[in-house]
């Protein structure tokens, strides 16, 4: 199946991730840099879709790496009560002390949880409450609207992670050992309060230097580490340095690309069904934009079967993947869709295999678990048919991740015209697929 990518349109892709980088700067959510990219974005989706439309939303986007700071100073008053305890051992205050630090620990726990495993709004009330946006082109189809596919990108950039800006390869390590320590001395400590709290109900000894011991280890390994997650973000605009090409301007230009292709190929669009080109906000709030948008047409997107072709991290012309499951949020996404997406991409000629995020390995899928989720798992967590399509090295993005780094000439010649190639290939199959009213299967 033969599908051309213009010289026009593969060079509009570059140059829109540079203009937006120039016109905007760094994007974190729900900054001024974030609207006014949007606001490109939304002019670019009206030369090319029948509507457009920006829904505008609320979140406290610094919570979702405020948790690390709270975690961090929770742990440290956990250590610091548990070496008060020696000053008091067989005392009441030792089981005070003993029960501070599990209650210090339980609500450090469901912070890590609940904010970061399960991205829920759990701390965010504590944050300050700012608006931000989703843009939404609409493509309309011959006939009643009767399916849905959508394909997005977000639009906003990074809060700069600091350690690896300035440590670059040491912030494997240093985040290992910082987290380690961290719930690990969650968990030691929980086990201490706890056999202390019945050593006094059944009036036993109370086990400390064991305990005393370890907590001496734990701060020799990783103690400095654990101080240093305190700067993993700067505080305020400080924060905004990232541009933000790879993450994630480069999935924004692809669907903007599509956009420019099925202006001059509508035949691609299959009968009864809506082409939604969305550039999300605050994704790097804990997909904060994607989980609005889902609950706001969640009805809509049921009741026309919607599929959801998300994009993400476009960079690497030879290392395409689509995303089967997010080990952050225990996310598994569409196995249909997955098959259809790897079978399109057959189709043009490009290799697109399923992954973990980030890898499949086991030293790969520890660093997925860390690795946060994409806007695909709003959409899976209710129900909805979604994947992600990356294309990027993982190891090699150590190097910009994140970083005032990320910029457009890490994105390699080629790979966004891959990708679009392969959304394209999906929507021509998915044009194929109907002959009258009768489904005909082209993916087996």
């Amino acid at each position: 199946m033969g599908i051309e990518i213009s010289k026009d349109d593969s060079e509009y892709m570059y140059n829109i991730i540079q203009s937006i980088i120039e016109e905007c700067g760094p994007r974190m959510p729900c900054s001024p840099q974030e609207a006014k990219g949007a606001e490109i974005v939304k002019k670019e989706l009206e030369q090319t879709c029948d509507e457009v439309n920006v829904e505008r939303f609320t979140c406290h986007p610094r919570a979702a790496l405020g948790w690390i700071n709270i975690d961090v100073l929770l742990v440290i008053l956990s250590f610091s009560c548990f070496f008060l305890i020696q000053f008091f051992l067989e005392t009441l205050l030792t089981l005070i002390l003993a029960i501070i630090i599990l209650g210090l620990n339980v609500f450090a726990y469901l912070v890590a949880i609940k904010e970061f495993f399960s991205y829920q709004e759990f701390i965010d009330p504590l944050y300050k409450e700012k608006e931000s946006q989703n843009v939404i082109g609409k493509i309309h189809s011959e006939g009643e609207i009767k399916n849905l596919i959508l394909f997005s990108g977000h639009i906003d950039s990074a809060l700069q992670f600091n350690l690896l800006a300035y440590l670059k390869s040491l912030y494997p390590i240093i985040s290992l050992l910082g987290f380690g320590i961290l719930f690990l001395w969650i968990f030691i400590s929980g086990i201490f309060s706890i056999l202390t709290i019945t050593t006094f109900i059944f009036s036993l000894p109370v086990i400390y230097e064991f305990f005393f011991n370890i907590a001496i280890w734990f701060l020799i390994i990783g103690g400095i580490p654990l101080v240093i997650l305190l700067f993993f973000v700067s505080h305020g605009e400080k924060a905004n340095k990232v541009p933000g090409a790879v993450d994630n301007l480069s999935a924004v230009a692809v669907v903007l690309g599509i956009g420019r292709y099925l202006k001059k190929n509508r035949d691609l669009i299959p009968k009864n069904t809506e082409i939604r080109l969305i550039a999300l906000g605050c994704e790097e709030a804990f997909l904060r934009g994607a989980f609005r948008y889902v609950e706001a047409h969640k009805e809509e997107l049921k009741k026309l079967n919607a599929v959801c072709i998300n994009l993400e991290m476009i960079q690497d012309p030879k290392r395409n993947i689509v995303i089967n499951y997010e080990p952050t949020t225990k996310t598994r996404h569409s196995e249909e869709i997955i098959q259809k997406v790897i079978k399109s991409a057959e189709l043009v000629g490009i290799t697109l295999k399923p992954s973990a995020m980030g890898g499949n390995s086991r030293l790969e899928k520890l660093f997925g678990k860390m690795t946060g989720g994409t806007d695909a798992t709003a959409f899976s967590k209710s129900n909805i048919k979604a994947i992600t399509i990356m294309a990027t090295d993982f190891l090699k993005s150590i190097q910009y991740y994140h970083t005032y780094r990320d910029t457009l000439d890490k994105i390699e010649k080629g790979s966004l015209e891959n990708v679009l190639k392969i959304c394209v290939s999906y929507l021509k199959n998915e044009s194929k697929s109907f002959l009258g009213d009768k489904i005909v299967s082209l993916w087996d």
